[in-house]
């Protein structure tokens, strides 16, 4: 994983995106502080995953789901 300033993505966008595959995920930062974040896309990358596990929406309806069926929670488990 990597970390560059917007700036530097901005001016470099296409290098950055050609070296994706080796660095990993490239965090951008503006005025120092974590923006986004760039993925390498692969064959077997489950895009959908990605856009999910990032949506508030989409956790608040899997908790309420988790109550109504009483599923496990995880610190139970852990």
């Amino acid at each position: 994983m990597k970390t560059e300033s917007l700036r530097e993505v901005k001016n470099n966008l296409s290098h950055v995106i050609d070296e994706l595959a080796a660095t990993g995920p490239v965090i951008i930062t503006r005025n120092g502080k974590a923006s986004a974040v760039l993925l390498p896309v692969e064959g077997d990358t489950d895009l959908e995953l990605i856009v999910l596990s990032s949506n508030k929406r989409f956790w608040s309806i899997f908790d309420r789901a988790a109550k109504i069926r009483k599923w496990t929670s995880l610190e139970e488990i852990s």
